[in-house]
């Protein structure tokens, strides 16, 4: 039996999220996790199961998705993708698979997950492109950037983050660490909001994303976030952000648990 790990990318448009999801006496909803299993499944000629690290949202995409799972696989390592992709839709890719110890979960032995939320603010009745509807928040507003990195300072650090969360966030504590967070400059006026930490709660980012652009809006000062956390009411942050907006960048483990280097010349 080997222990297996994937870098999965995917489009969330379309899929209920990651996580596997069987309503009682109706079909299954499509996930990326099981997409996932039936193509593993397909490819081993046995069931399968994998487990993600992050457990997206329905919309939410990513670039990074790491997914591990535990089998007698008699398909190269490094064919693995390949495989895998000729049975996924066009939606989902593996982009890389490699092999770790027996013992690897992509949930506990993660350090640290970053997220970035895009946006692009457009004058009213402005032509848009077609496809940012699936991968970019939109809005009509102007946007003060360094009132938000002002604004976004302020979550660096371990806090309790209740006012950040949706009220069923439905984790034992609400603290987390942030390590960075971060509001940058594109080009074509785009505007990115980066966040990495050690976990991130239900609907995390997206809150975030929605208090900074209240702030860049000015119908929140900057200096109000610190209160807000130390408020720990999801009352006094801002609006949550659609998912369109949301994608998991990259995740960090350990050396002798990370994908090796020399397969990630690929990303940008």
């Amino acid at each position: 039996m080997a222990r297996l790990a994937l870098r999965v990318a995917y489009d969330g448009t379309d899929f209920h999220g990651w996580q596997r999801q069987e309503p009682p006496d109706q079909p299954p909803l499509r996930t990326v996790q099981g997409c996932l299993d039936r193509a593993l499944t397909d490819m081993l000629q046995r069931p399968a199961t994998c487990q993600g690290a992050s457990r997206t949202d329905a919309g939410v995409h990513a670039e990074a998705q790491v997914a591990a799972f535990t089998a007698e696989c008699r398909v190269p390592v490094d064919r693995i993708a390949a495989a895998l992709n000729a049975r996924l839709d066009e939606d989902v890719r593996v982009m890389n698979a490699w092999s770790v110890p027996e013992d690897f979960d992509p949930v506990s032995d993660a350090l640290a997950k970053g997220y970035r939320y895009e946006i692009a603010p457009t004058r009213p009745f402005s032509a848009r492109l077609p496809f940012d509807r699936r991968m970019v928040f939109r809005t009509a507003h102007d946007l003060g950037v360094d009132r938000m990195r002002i604004a976004a300072s302020a979550l660096v650090g371990t806090h309790d983050f209740t006012a950040f969360a949706h009220a069923q966030h439905g984790r034992e504590s609400p603290v987390r660490t942030v390590f960075a967070c971060e509001v940058g400059s594109l080009p074509d006026d785009r505007i990115v909001i980066d966040v990495s930490g050690n976990g991130f709660l239900y609907n995390m980012v997206r809150i975030i994303a929605g208090t900074l652009v209240e702030v860049g809006r000015g119908r929140m000062e900057p200096r109000a976030v610190s209160g807000i956390l130390a408020s720990r009411d999801r009352a006094q942050a801002g609006p949550t952000l659609p998912a369109q907006g949301l994608r998991l960048r990259w995740i960090q483990y350990p050396e002798d648990r990370a994908e090796p280097m020399h397969a990630q010349e690929d990303r940008t």
